[in-house]
């Protein structure tokens, strides 16, 4: 198969996106000036070279996972009043509401009809199961919004319905693709699932701890929105750090008392040690794909995994050390952070 590159994913979703129609295309080209890491195309690509392929086939099914995974993250702003996407004005933001919906509702219909193409039913079931698990998923952190009793159970079945589930889904039909043995497929949907994990909880720490222009949006914005994540959990659960946590939560509508809340999670280990569930998750995850029989994929899954995570280990490890030294400087005493 050929190897995969970002260029060959936008150029065939400008093939089925651009319609010749001016507005249209204004929306869909302003969407692609802006493509993410394209991490789900990359797994269907990877996960289904392991056995024979049709390339062409591979493309679009990559192809549509990636439609979907963009329609859900305008949709997502649209439900959450973001006016901001990975540092640019969101789709929202520059038309308005009724535009994101429907282009949205056009991204998954495009994407759809690739899958159709080509007489896929496990595909074509997996990927709407998928989809349905992420539509619940956001209906379930709306329940959960501001409630300060949210355990990591909760934590974790929504980070499932949001994130992970797409990358178990990539992960799985890559191998339903390519006609991989039905354990190799359960492995390889284990792998991206504990991979969505570890990637989502890594996100959520960002959220506290990277710069608002890096993020495109303001430092513990997902918890101004009510959505409670790890490192809040985990403080929350700390005893020298419960009531304090509460308090600054109520207030955290205050730029100064988000700055607070943070350093508080810092004080308390609770980013520590949701960096490190993070990896636990990963390591999980490639544990998962350890008796792979074709070792070359999985050494190439392996370094996706790692290289994937290990800039924001290391971002977070820098912004711990200016911490630290911050720490010291104030009062003379740091918290650690060994990984």
């Amino acid at each position: 198969m050929y190897p995969f590159s970002e260029e060959l994913i936008i150029n065939r979703i400008k093939e089925v996106l651009i319609t010749g129609n001016n507005e249209i295309d204004k929306v869909f080209t302003y969407i692609l000036e802006s493509n993410g890491k394209m991490l789900r195309p990359r797994l269907i690509f990877l996960t289904a070279s392991l056995y024979n392929h049709k390339p062409e086939v591979v493309k679009d099914i990559a192809v549509a996972v990636e439609l979907i995974h963009l329609a859900s993250l305008i949709h997502d702003d649209v439900i959450d009043k973001s006016l901001k996407r990975r540092g640019r004005d969101s789709v929202n933001a520059v038309w308005n509401n009724q535009v994101s919906v429907l282009a949205g509702d056009y991204l998954f219909a495009t994407a759809f009809n690739l899958i159709n193409r080509y007489g896929l039913p496990s595909v074509l079931e997996n990927i709407t199961e998928t989809i349905q698990t992420m539509c619940a998923g956001e209906i379930n952190q709306m329940a959960l919004a501001y409630n300060l009793d949210i355990n990591e159970d909760d934590y974790y079945l929504k980070t499932y319905q949001k994130t992970s589930c797409l990358f178990a889904s990539s992960s799985k039909i890559g191998a339903l693709i390519s006609s991989a043995p039905k354990s190799e497929v359960i492995a390889l949907e284990n792998f991206g699932k504990n991979l969505g994990y570890a990637y989502q909880i890594i996100d959520d720490v960002l959220d506290f701890v990277s710069d608002s222009q890096l993020l495109g949006k303001p430092a513990g914005n997902d918890l101004i929105q009510g959505n409670i994540t790890l490192p809040v959990i985990y403080a929350l659960k700390n005893e020298g750090y419960s009531q304090i946590t509460k308090t600054l939560i109520q207030e955290c509508q205050i730029p100064e008392k988000m700055d607070l809340l943070i350093d508080v999670l810092w004080e308390s280990k609770s980013i520590d040690q949701s960096v490190l569930t993070s990896q636990e998750f990963l390591n999980l995850g490639v544990n998962h794909i350890s008796t792979l029989a074709n070792s070359t994929v999985r050494k190439e899954l392996e370094l996706l995994a790692y290289r994937m995570l290990e800039h924001y280990y290391k971002k977070i490890k820098k912004v711990n050390m200016i911490a630290k030294k911050g720490a010291v400087q104030k009062n003379g005493t740091a918290c650690s952070l060994n990984y």
